[in-house]
């Protein structure tokens, strides 16, 4: 039946096509009318352009064609039979609306790759959002605002009301068509409660609502549709429109959503209230269909002008409360204390709907309420710590003043509801004890006065929050006010004790006994220690920071590890500790140390010189002593020892020296005076006597306000013609050294002497004697002889004790230029060698000492530095004993890439 239908209407438009092009033809005496031509097939009405069928008339049938082509005619199209509606109101601009394309005359629709103003146009939806009273009726409007900004009629629209909202469509509108057109069929159609479609009107209308007050009528435009829609139940609807014609997917598709609430609400209506109380304010939300209490309702009230206030018992500027099972939502407002003048206090209420169903939370209303504040009055002021640690004491500070204008009489301060958590420790003035309540009896306050104060101090053994409420009130004038305060009392389950010096001295030690301990009930694990110190404290073998795990603690289980810092600058140095363990316990210290400056007496000595020489030649030795201290050095005195395989025979001219051949080959160059800073230098030229592989001179600078500095040069005396040169060779310099003429006074001639140096030439007789005599011996091998800056080095020293008998107190010590650093000591099993004392330069170090060396014995160190500067670096290890003559020595180099 579809079928016989389809071709009845194609049947219809032909004859009727057919009959206007023939009375069109004789009307207007056409020679020649076209029209489209008819699809045999039946798939559509007319075949494509250029496909046309041509009528011709019987007068005109045989020579039309030429006829026409020759004189040059032109068909015109036909004027439609009814002309197009006015242009509706602009949807954008709201101005007159202007055509931007020629208006055409064609009958024929204007083919589909030229879109309409509806296609390319864009869905205006109003409201986008609406807060409405359950059992209301809501009107959403909608309409397509075209490429030409103006609402675009006899457009179709599609409603929808999502699958999750609550209510349902009442009416749908659709476009109003003219009074002859009333047989055609509606334009709007609400299918069920969800779903409905209407077209975009073609004239203006007027929606009454049917009340008779014109206040909730609303006007359409023209090309604008409707829907209305309610709700029984709160909620939220989520209404869509689409104009399914638009081609633009996000032009097309728009929705609004109307949140349905069953609650009626009353803010807080302006009042009146005396200076210095407290005054309630209170909003109460009903429901609207059996008017009980709504509760769970959000209210915000916020202090937003005039006079000072805030919201007790916080002192805030906003608070935000609940309603009850009632439906009230209360807070209590109070002037700033000292700001308790007349005056009115603008506040705003937001009435704020809980979330529901899904929804977030809503605010259905904002309004401003007032409070006028009159005198006289009564206030109070309760004032304590926000924290306080357990069974500590804190204190409660209370203020009652009168803010009015006349004396209020018999003010009586109480605690109201003194909690058992708090201890009461004392006050001041004394209170009245009626069991747990505590009252004061203060008199009469005048106006304007000072205000009357009670110190309270308290204690608590309860971990929390602890608050403690007072009620100042005066029977004889009817006022009464309170005010509460609040502290919470926290243990921290680390605990931490310190015990060290609070004062030291640059040069001194400063020890610190740190104590940590588990204050909690319950185990804490992974307990770590760790502490970042100033530069003015040190703790070289430590690094910084120095950290240290402590592990597991138990429920009051302790432990105590001991820090030593080196005091090297003076001033204020502190050091700042933490302690941490599993579940984010953390507990925190600093401790700091006042360095006092002390009076620095400390030398330095560098030694230069010639390594090997030939023997027959001369072989110099140049010393350089500086006082590195801030203080100057009296009477300071350089001691040479030396081989005998060398014998001295120039000395520097500036000192006066001494020989003193009868007590072991020595010369005594007295320096004098050295001021801080100053450096003096002590030269000497030996003559090489024999071969020694172990030829050594050794310098030590003494003065009575230091200890003395030994260090000692080793050279090797080699076989005439192995270095090459000849003698006569001088020290490196621009000029020649000041030598004194003549060497040594040959009225004190040195004494013939042995060889002493530690080891002697083989087949020299004589070294062999003494090497039986020899204590200590000391060997210094580097094992990494080139660096860079950074960069660290391993040099191994070993200290043997040669003799058949055995050698006590053995003292060690290291010397090192300040181009080198000092990272580690070990014994040969790889055990920290322990460090006694250090030179403040870092350049000199005491190792701990051996109490005996028995024949044969030997000790093994390897000595670990870091380049620090680039150039070359000699170590130097030195040993002394009751056995040695003097200081035994083995020096390597290292050199010290950039």
């Amino acid at each position: 039946m579809g079928g016989t239908m389809f071709q009845w209407k194609i049947n219809g438009l032909v004859r009727s096509a057919v009959l206007l092009s023939l009375c069109a033809s004789f009307l207007a005496g056409c020679a020649r009318l076209q029209i489209p031509q008819i699809d045999p097939t039946g798939n559509r009405i007319f075949l494509p352009a250029p496909s046309t069928t041509r009528i011709l008339t019987p007068g005109l049938a045989r020579n039309s064609a030429g006829s026409a082509a020759a004189a040059g005619l032109q068909t015109q199209p036909s004027r439609p039979a009814f002309a197009q509606p006015s242009d509706p109101e602009s949807c954008c601009n709201n101005g007159p609306a202007v055509r931007t394309t020629p208006r055409h005359q064609y009958i024929i629709p204007k083919p589909s790759r030229y879109p309409s103003r509806g296609q390319t146009g864009e869905i205006i939806l109003t409201p986008s959002k609406i807060i409405a009273p359950v059992g209301s009726e809501v009107v959403v409007l909608a309409g397509i605002c075209g490429n030409d900004s103006h609402y675009v009629m006899n457009q179709p629209l599609e409603w929808i009301l999502g699958g999750n909202s609550v209510g349902q469509f009442i009416e749908v509108g659709g476009m109003e068509h003219p009074r002859f057109n009333r047989l055609v069929g509606p334009s709007a159609k609400k299918f069920d409660g969800n779903y409905a479609w209407g077209r975009t009107g073609l004239k203006n209308k007027l929606l009454t609502r049917g009340t008779p007050t014109p206040v909730d009528d609303i006007e359409l435009g023209k090309g604008q549709a409707y829907v209305s829609l309610s709700s029984a139940s709160p909620g939220t609807s989520y209404v869509t429109c689409v104009a399914p014609k638009a081609q633009a997917w996000d032009k097309r598709r728009k929705s609004t959503v109307i949140h349905w609430v069953d609650a009626l609400w009353a803010i807080p209506v302006p009042k009146s209230a005396t200076s210095g109380t407290v005054t309630p304010l209170t909003t109460l939300v009903t429901r609207s269909t059996d008017n009980n209490g709504v509760p769970g309702w959000k209210v915000r009230y916020t202090v937003v002008g005039g006079a000072p206030a805030e919201f007790a018992p916080n002192g805030s500027q906003s608070v935000e409360t609940i309603t009850n099972s009632d439906g009230q939502a209360t807070v209590q407002l109070r002037q700033v204390a000292g700001q308790f003048d007349p005056g009115t206090t603008q506040v705003r209420v937001d009435v704020i709907r809980p979330a529901l169903f899904g929804e977030s939370e809503l605010q259905v209303e904002s309004g401003i309420t007032s409070v006028v504040w009159s005198a006289p009055a009564l206030t109070i002021r309760a004032i304590g710590p926000k924290t306080a640690g357990r069974d500590q004491a804190f204190n409660y500070r209370v203020e009652v003043s009168n803010p009015g204008d006349q004396t209020t009489r018999d003010v009586v301060l109480r605690t109201k509801d003194f909690p058992d958590s708090l201890e009461f420790i004392s006050s001041s003035p004394k209170p009245t004890e009626f069991g747990r309540i505590l009252e004061w009896r203060l008199g009469d306050i005048a106006p304007g006065s000072q205000p009357q104060v009670v110190d309270i101090q308290l204690k608590s053994n309860t971990r929390g929050n602890n608050e403690l409420c007072f009620e100042v009130s005066s029977q004889t004038d009817q006022l009464k006010t309170e005010a509460c305060a609040q502290t919470e009392v926290t243990v921290p389950c680390i605990g931490l004790q310190i015990d060290g010096p609070n004062a030291a001295k640059v040069g001194d030690q400063a020890k610190f006994d740190i104590t940590v301990s588990n204050q909690c009930d319950e185990r804490l694990e992974n307990v770590a220690l760790q502490i970042q110190y100033d530069p003015g404290l040190e703790s070289p073998l430590l690094g910084n920071p120095i950290r240290n795990d402590i592990g597991e603690l138990g429920p009051g289980e302790s432990r105590t590890r001991q820090v030593v810092f080196d005091v090297v600058s003076a001033g204020r140095h502190c050091y700042n500790l933490s302690v941490t363990a599993d579940g984010g316990h953390v507990a925190r210290a600093n401790e700091c140390v006042e360095a006092a400056p002390t009076a620095e007496s400390t030398i330095g000595f560098e030694l230069e010189g010639q390594r090997r020489v030939d023997r027959g030649q001369n072989v110099w030795v140049r010393g350089t002593v500086t006082n590195n201290g801030n203080v100057p050095l009296d009477n300071v005195t350089v001691t040479n020892r030396f081989s005998s395989s060398l014998d001295p025979t120039r000395v520097t001219r500036e000192f006066n020296h001494r020989w003193l051949g009868a007590e072991g080959d020595e010369l005594i160059f007295d320096v004098g005076r050295l001021n801080p800073g100053e450096s003096k230098v002590v030269e000497i030229a030996y003559e090489a006597l024999q071969e020694d592989g172990n030829a050594f001179s050794e310098f030590t600078v003494s003065s009575p306000d230091i200890s003395p500095i030994a260090k000692r040069y080793d050279m090797r005396i080699e076989i005439p013609g192995t270095i090459g040169g000849g003698a006569g060779q001088q020290p490196p310099g621009d000029t020649q050294p000041d030598f004194q003429p003549g060497g040594i006074d040959p009225q004190v001639q040195p004494p013939p002497a042995a060889d002493e140096g530690p080891i002697a030439i083989p087949g020299d007789t004589q070294g062999s004697q003494l090497n039986q005599r020899r204590d200590l011996e000391v060997v210094a091998r580097t094992l990494d002889p080139q660096i860079g800056v950074g960069q660290q080095s391993n040099i191994e020293f070993t200290v043997r004790n040669g003799s058949s008998v055995s050698d006590r107190n053995v003292n060690l010590f290291l010397l090192m230029p300040p181009s080198i650093r000092l990272v580690d000591v070990v014994d040969d099993l790889g055990n920290q060698y322990g460090i006694q004392n250090r030179s403040p330069d870092f350049t000199r170090f005491e190792l701990a000492p051996r109490q005996e060396m028995r024949p044969g014995d030997s000790l093994k160190f390897i000595v670990t530095v870091e380049g620090v500067q680039p150039g070359e670096a000699f170590v130097e290890f030195q040993a002394t004993s009751e056995n040695s003559a003097g200081i035994v020595a083995a020096s390597d180099a290292i050199s010290i890439r950039q």
